[in-house]
């Protein structure tokens, strides 16, 4: 059992993956309170710079893999601020055109609410990327007591989107070779992104059905409850990283 003990660790690494998944549920849920608590651009900031060394330093997060991230986000999160920017018109305005005008008041609003968008999205995304999907369904079935139908559907979401985007990066590398050289123009670029979500959407097909067959055959949902193989201990990292997202989130509700 020992043994076990140590093998279970080794394979969840260091770092935040070396930390349960419950411990790691209670900070996120912290983070996401003072995320909706601030309203000034300043602490937040501050929060996604933080968030920014968590996911390098903490998940082990490539720079190249977490810059990917970033603009995802930032494909909502710069429509997102021009329009509230637009939209908020209070205070001294910075500018104007025609009955559209852009204000300090209403700028620090903008960024408030975009970097909100950002430490809510890259958190989760940390969580992701130092959570085993198992353990996942492990902790919130055995200690929080979930019907396992449910949690298992949010653990086959966490597993299937990296498998979805590995998938689609292959779609999109070998449409790139076959058609010998960089798309051109709109028309090229909106056929080569049709071409690899006609990909992604036969891989998540695939992947439904076979998944749905593996569950069948096992007798998935026959029973009421569900044994697990191995166990999550919520070991001394866990209760410290509680402890202090409880303590940090309480003190700096009132700053």
């Amino acid at each position: 059992m020992n043994q076990l003990h140590v093998d279970h660790s080794l394979r969840r690494g260091f770092g935040l993956k070396s930390i349960d998944p419950l411990s790691k549920l209670v900070a996120l849920f912290c983070a996401a309170l003072l995320a909706m608590h601030w309203d000034k651009p300043i602490p937040l900031l501050i929060m996604l710079v933080s968030f920014v060394g968590l996911a390098r330093y903490g998940a082990g997060m490539s720079w190249p893999r977490l810059g990917r991230r970033l603009r995802f986000i930032a494909v909502f999160g710069l429509p997102l601020f021009i329009i509230t920017s637009m939209a908020a018109p209070t205070g001294e305005a910075i500018g104007a055109w025609g009955p559209l005008q852009i204000t300090i008041k209403g700028t620090e609003y903008a960024a408030a609410i975009t970097l909100r968008m950002f430490c809510l999205f890259l958190s989760s995304i940390i969580y992701i990327e130092s959570t085993d999907p198992k353990d996942f369904v492990t902790v919130l079935t055995t200690r929080l007591k979930l019907p396992y139908r449910f949690v298992f559907g949010v653990s086959m979401a966490l597993t299937f989107l990296p498998l979805l985007e590995s998938e689609g990066r292959v779609a999109r590398q070998a449409r790139q070779l076959r058609f010998g050289r960089k798309p051109r123009g709109v028309g090229e670029r909106l056929r080569m992104w049709r071409g690899n979500l006609a990909a992604i959407f036969t891989g998540a097909i695939r992947r439904v059905e076979q998944t749905a067959g593996s569950m069948e055959s096992k007798g998935f949902g026959a029973y009421p409850v569900r044994s697990f193989l191995r166990g999550v201990e919520i070991g001394i990292a866990g209760y410290t990283l509680m402890v202090i997202s409880v303590g940090v989130t309480a003190c700096l509700w009132f700053v």
